[in-house]
């Protein structure tokens, strides 16, 4: 069994509870404006211009992004860090890309990692076909579930389609009893206004075993491998937001008892 990723990266320390290694699946059905991992959203590989530097010389050259790699391969990679996994309560998480989009390659990992006893994070938006997602759960300690929008012709417009796919995969996934800790990115001019807080919340509401959020400021990490790759970034010059650039929409959630 074989799936295609694009990136491990280890002592990752936002990506779920304690020291995490994260593995990068290609491929998402949706194309955020603020995405910035563009290069995931191509399930195969895709070329990416590098600009390197040798003194005052630069030099460029084409990266290939996205390799396949054997379940026991990335099984093997990940136990490498058991020990900080040990020490720190920390553990595996798939990330993308959508990972539910490889869901028995996805499977098979989360199995592989279970019989290692090993604490296993999926980073999801749930835009997928929902295949296997039953047993998915079985073996998953912690979704870390993207939530947007709560306002369907802003998901379309922004985001893509799969709206419904998103909210119907959150429900089942909080009827399974796993772990879910909500991620909402707070993006200027789609989803900050008091009206859009106020629609995500009450949408929250409808399933009270959410409790938990976390607000995540945009920011252009990824601006720059949009030109990389050939692609157009449509967030233009909008800056960044800092942490207290978020005080009044956590006050909100506080008040309507969510943890932030």
């Amino acid at each position: 069994m074989r799936g295609n990723i694009f990136d491990i990266k280890r002592y990752a320390i936002h990506d779920g509870p304690g020291i995490r290694t994260t593995v990068f699946l290609k491929g998402c059905r949706l194309h955020c404006r603020w995405c910035h991992n563009p290069e995931s959203q191509a399930v195969g590989t895709v070329s990416m211009k590098q600009v390197r530097k040798l003194g005052d010389r630069e030099f460029e050259e084409i990266r290939k992004v996205g390799y396949g790699i054997s379940v026991d391969e990335l099984v093997e990679e990940i136990a490498k860090d058991a020990v900080f996994f040990e020490e720190s309560g920390g553990g595996v998480t798939f990330s993308g890309g959508e990972p539910l989009l490889q869901p028995v390659f996805l499977l098979e990992c989360l199995k592989a990692c279970k019989a290692r006893r090993i604490h296993t994070c999926i980073d999801t938006a749930g835009v997928a076909s929902g295949a296997y997602l039953e047993e998915i759960c079985r073996y998953t300690d912690l979704f870390l579930y993207d939530v947007k929008t709560a306002d369907p012709q802003k998901f379309e417009a922004y985001i893509g389609k799969g709206f419904r796919e998103a909210c119907e995969h959150l429900r089942k996934i909080a009827g399974q009893g796993a772990g879910v800790i909500v991620r909402i990115p707070v993006i200027p001019g789609f989803n900050d206004d008091k009206k859009s807080v106020q629609e995500t919340i009450r949408f929250l509401q409808t399933m009270p075993v959410l409790k938990e959020v976390n607000l995540l400021p945009f920011h252009r990490t990824g601006a720059d491998k949009y030109k990389r790759l050939g692609m157009d970034w449509e967030m233009g010059d909008l800056p960044g937001l800092k942490e207290e650039d978020l005080k009044d929409i956590r006050e909100m959630f506080r008040e309507q008892g969510f943890r932030i």
